[in-house]
């Protein structure tokens, strides 16, 4: 066998060694972790986005499990209009919730000790971005703290001007939503604008929904300033009174307005002023009232108007007699 030069062996072994480096560098990228290319998301037919506010955990957030805070135990199928010949007051709230006003006016009403009745828009509530979580936990401290919540649609659209499928979409949003923030699907719905058709209101009672309706709106849309709330207020119940002859009645306020809830404490200060002069005269009182069934005929709430006229005066007369020796 011919000799080989040592340049040739020189060169052979420079070349494996390169050869060997190469393929070791070959092995090293193999073993790297797989770059997983982003995978093209087809248009879905679905109505809304798929949401993850919240999970399981509800049930143990909201301890609302004898507690109906969605109108169950009222009849389907009905419109409330609102009005009532009795000088009974139920408020109610449109529009939130809204992390800058409706956290203070659940403090109001605890300090003023009212429940109320709460519409809430939910596509301010139900994603999971840190904003809308905020929302959905201020929804659950409205049951929380013993008032109602009512479906008020998810973009506030009037009713009216939508396709029947329209509505449905509209309604099971927030339906979905409402059962994942606190457990349970509404049964009562306000109707954005109070628009309703005769489809419209068709539609709602074969889906199992109360409409409820309003008597009392004291423009808080139209006014700026708790003042002109208040006198606007007093105006409509004394118009109304005159005639209908509904001398109470389902109020219409909106808890996204600071001017509403600064004019609430002075509403009820003025329904307690105009209790004491109807006291004098032993008249019936005004009373704040915690149960949608006193506007519901054939409907029968725990405890009667009369009862609870009872229970008032005798409060008031406390009350009145405070004010006088001022």
């Amino acid at each position: 066998m011919s000799s080989i030069s040592w340049k040739v062996r020189l060169s052979a072994c420079v070349l494996a060694l390169v050869g060997g480096g190469s393929l070791a560098g070959a092995s090293e990228t193999r073993r790297a972790p797989m770059v997983i290319e982003p995978i093209a998301i087809r248009p879905s037919p679905i109505l809304e986005p798929v949401h993850h506010e919240p999970g399981p955990e509800v049930a143990a957030v909201v301890p609302i499990i004898n507690q109906d805070v969605t109108g169950l135990r009222f009849p389907s199928g009905l419109t409330i209009q609102g009005g009532s010949k009795h000088r009974a007051i139920l408020f109610t709230f449109d529009d939130g919730p809204s992390r800058r006003t409706t956290p203070r006016l659940l403090d109001m009403l605890d300090d003023l000790g009212i429940k109320a009745l709460f519409f809430v828009t939910s596509e301010s509530f139900g994603n999971g971005n840190p904003w809308e979580r905020e929302h959905a936990e201020i929804v659950r401290d409205i049951v929380r703290r013993g008032h109602l919540v009512g479906n008020h649609t998810e973009t506030h659209r009037q009713l009216p001007l939508l396709g029947n499928e329209e509505i449905r979409a509209e309604l099971a949003i927030t339906e979905r939503k409402l059962e994942r923030a606190i457990g349970r699907t509404p049964r009562l719905i306000r109707p954005p604008g109070g628009a309703l058709s005769h489809r419209v209101e068709q539609l709602l009672g074969d889906l199992g929904y109360t409409s409820v309706m309003w008597a009392l709106y004291p423009g808080d849309l139209e006014v700026n300033t708790p003042e002109d709330l208040v006198r606007t207020f007093f105006r409509v119940l004394d118009r109304r009174e005159r005639d209908t002859g509904d001398r109470g009645g389902i109020v219409l306020m909106h808890d996204t307005k600071r001017h509403s809830l600064e004019a609430l404490p002075r509403l009820v200060r003025a329904l307690q002023n105009r209790n004491c002069k109807l006291l004098e005269r032993g008249e019936e009182l005004y009373d704040i009232v915690d149960d949608l069934g006193y506007f519901i005929p054939g409907h029968e709430p725990d405890q009667t108007l009369e009862e609870r006229q009872e229970e008032l005066r005798r409060h008031m007369q406390r009350v009145c007699n405070t004010v006088a020796l001022r």
